[in-house]
């Protein structure tokens, strides 16, 4: 797994590809490969063969959440944005904190009209993860869409203030943390190694 995951992330997709094959090969089920090589294809913008890949990872390990969400962001890039959003529900009912999950719910209800539902997932994500830079970046968007830039540009300020509140209360610190994502207006993605 470790030579395709190089090739992977090295943007090599002939060689990742090739290594991908000889997993499955070796172990059609191995759920973790069909995933990755679903997120190979995705990141050549093959979506009906990441589609395939993903399915066949949630088929062999129907609770394997990173699947779901992956599988939900390629629907939502082929927008199919009613079937994204139901494997982001599947993700949380499986995994009620998982912020890349609500994050990517926010942006399949944004894309299907619904801007005020996606703040509100936004806003949950947030309290979870109050540093989750995906969360805030979307969030800062969303409100910069619908007129409301002031709350857009002051989004910074009041996140640093609720995390020093969170701080000096002691609570939710460490995960928080651990959950950091970079900035990005796309959907979350997991690789797993």
């Amino acid at each position: 797994m470790e030579l395709a995951l190089y090739y992977h992330r090295a943007g090599e997709f002939e060689a990742a590809l090739q290594h991908y094959r000889a997993l499955l090969q070796k172990n059609e089920l191995n759920a973790q490969a069909h995933n990755n090589l679903g997120l190979l294809y995705q990141d050549k913008n093959l979506l009906d063969d990441s589609a395939r890949e993903l399915q066949r990872a949630i088929i062999i390990d129907p609770r394997y959440t990173q699947a779901h969400n992956n599988y939900g962001v390629t629907l939502l890039r082929q927008q199919k944005v009613d079937a994204a959003a139901a494997e982001f529900r599947t993700v949380l009912s499986l995994d009620p904190r998982n912020v890349d999950a609500m994050v990517n719910r926010a942006l399949a209800q944004k894309q299907g009209g619904e801007p005020e539902r996606a703040k509100e997932s936004l806003l949950r994500a947030l309290a979870i993860a109050p540093k989750s830079s995906s969360a805030h970046y979307n969030l800062a968007v969303l409100y910069d869409e619908s007129g409301e830039t002031a709350r857009a540009v002051d989004l910074p300020r009041v996140s640093r203030e609720r995390r020093s509140r969170v701080r000096q209360s002691g609570a939710g610190g460490q995960g928080a943390s651990r959950r950091a994502r970079e900035v990005t207006n796309r959907t979350r993605q997991n690789v797993e190694t």
